[in-house]
């Protein structure tokens, strides 16, 4: 198996501050908020995370779709610094939370500073009952700019990885830097990920994914967005199968040691499809259930298998393990509140790994279960 060494990953994307707390029925109506629904804020929520910030039970995280799955590449590897991230925060109390829940994981950071006045970004998870619902403000993290890209530390980051993750989101709020990144990893012969991350992003940002989409060598989504890849693609009406093998089929970026791309979309607890350049028919990989009893949160499963999947990948080139890792990092963020990284030791195998780790670590530590 592949060691992967200090620096090998990097991640790009929108950081924010997930804060996280029990609301009642009354904030949903003040706010004009949907249970189970995720939102950009405007004007009227501003308000909210002053609000929330002040509840004695509000929980904080690091959150933002590519961090996520980069945090947990990082806790997954174990071994510091194995993985970056670039982003931008402010300089306030937020980014100060979010480098030190980097820190916390060994995960090195290379984060600009917005300098327009504009705070950190943040999201605001309340839960009401078995119900979540976001409202995320963008804040610094739409401020990324080219400038911090060709930053000699920063530059230097991405010239020494040899592996890149990035979410569609991040097209959204640097598009530039996002090709920069693209083009360095096709010229230089190393893996580039990348994430369709929602169906709007499919319908408002078609040209710049498109434009992005030759130079990725792996591509996450869900049935959702490969669905909405259709529609604004003239493939409306056709199997999803045939629509992962025509992303997989996409002509890639000129290169000297080209990749076979491959194309990974998961379906909730349905199989996994997985789609390789030059194949006639798609792969199936079946996905574990779970109790509903044992599944507390499901928002971050997207973010946890794509991170389990490239931690098993870059170590052993086999994409059925990746898959089963996937599948497992799933598994184990879904049974957690928010995107949330306990004790390393309790990351089990198996369906009901968290349950019975915790069970386990309870009874070495002498607590009840």
């Amino acid at each position: 198996m592949k060691t992967i060494r200090e620096g090998s990953v990097l991640g790009m994307g929108n950081p924010l501050l997930d804060l996280m707390v029990k609301v009642g029925s009354d904030v949903h109506d003040r706010y004009n908020l949907k249970k189970d629904d995720a939102i950009l804020a405007d004007e009227h929520h501003m308000p909210l995370y002053d609000e929330i910030s002040k509840d004695p039970d509000v929980e904080y995280a690091a959150g933002g779709a590519t961090l996520n799955t980069m945090r947990m590449i990082q806790w997954i590897l174990r071994d510091p610094h194995r993985c970056t991230y670039i982003g931008c925060i402010a300089a306030d109390e937020a980014g100060d939370r979010l480098r030190k829940e980097c820190e916390n994981v060994k995960l090195c950071t290379r984060f600009e500073v917005a300098k327009s006045g504009a705070s950190t970004g943040k999201c605001a998870v309340l839960v009401h009952g078995k119900y979540r619902s976001l409202v995320t403000h963008l804040g610094a993290a739409k401020e990324l700019t080219i400038d911090h890209i060709f930053k000699t530390e920063t530059w230097q980051s991405i010239e020494n990885a040899y592996a890149y993750y990035l979410a569609g989101f991040a097209a959204q709020t640097c598009f530039e830097g996002v090709l920069e990144v693209a083009k360095h990893a096709r010229s230089h012969g190393k893996l580039f990920s990348f994430n369709l991350s929602a169906p709007v992003m499919l319908h408002y940002y078609k040209e710049k994914i498109d434009a992005i989409l030759p130079y990725v060598d792996i591509l996450f989504g869900n049935g959702d967005e490969a669905l909405a890849y259709a529609e604004t693609h003239g493939l409306s009406g056709q199997p999803l199968e045939k629509i992962v093998l025509q992303l997989a089929s996409i002509t890639p970026a000129r290169s000297e040691n080209p990749r076979n791309r491959i194309v990974v979309i998961t379906r909730g607890q349905h199989p996994v499809l997985v789609g390789t350049a030059g194949a006639s028919e798609v792969m199936k990989f079946p996905v574990q259930s779970i109790p509903s009893e044992n599944i507390v949160d499901t928002n971050g499963a997207g973010d946890a298998f794509v991170a389990g999947f490239l931690a098993e990948y870059l170590r052993s080139s086999s994409i059925e393990k990746a898959i089963s890792e996937g599948n497992k990092a799933s598994r184990y963020i879904i049974q957690r509140s928010g995107f949330t990284l306990g004790p390393r030791d309790q990351y089990c195998s198996g369906l009901t790994n968290l349950c019975l780790c915790r069970r386990v670590f309870n009874l070495f530590s002498n607590k009840p279960t």
